[in-house]
């Protein structure tokens, strides 16, 4: 796919084209600048994977409060979704499991590392560990913070 700043110049013609190519199941915007941002949307998905369901909860949160304050015409507040666990970028979150030493190195609020890849959450890695559903704070003896 062309590179994001390459959709701006293209003309309506080639985006289509490009739209037809990488969506052939939906339906075109009629205007470019929807075209192009859907476009980018698409791209940067499969770059970077899809959202996952704690970032589409925080988004629509964050939308109902915009549209409460539009509605009211008075600035609501933010709302602040915190994370669930508060670890600190690089640390490392270790225990044994079946005479095994486990290492998870956290790279971000929602990013680890574990035997050279990337997860999303702590309990991926625990079911990639166990081979079954588990809640990944309670496999690596974290406490949840309690949300207020």
């Amino acid at each position: 796919m062309q590179y994001i700043e390459d959709l701006n110049e293209m003309s309506r013609e080639e985006l289509s084209l490009l739209w037809r190519k990488l969506l052939p199941e939906t339906k075109a915007p009629r205007r470019s600048d929807r075209m192009i941002r859907e476009l980018t949307y698409r791209w940067q998905e499969k770059v970077n994977g899809r959202l996952d369901k704690a970032t589409k909860v925080s988004l629509r949160r964050h939308m109902m409060t915009f549209e409460a304050s539009l509605r009211k015409g008075v600035d609501q507040p933010v709302v602040q979704t915190p994370a669930r666990l508060k670890l600190e970028k690089c640390s490392v979150i270790s225990r044994k499991w079946n005479e095994r030493g486990i290492s998870v190195k956290v790279i971000g609020s929602r990013e680890f590392e574990y035997d050279g890849r990337r997860y999303k959450s702590l309990t991926k890695i625990a079911r990639e560990i166990t081979g079954q559903h588990l809640s990944g704070p309670l496999f690596f003896g974290l406490k949840e913070v309690k949300r207020g």
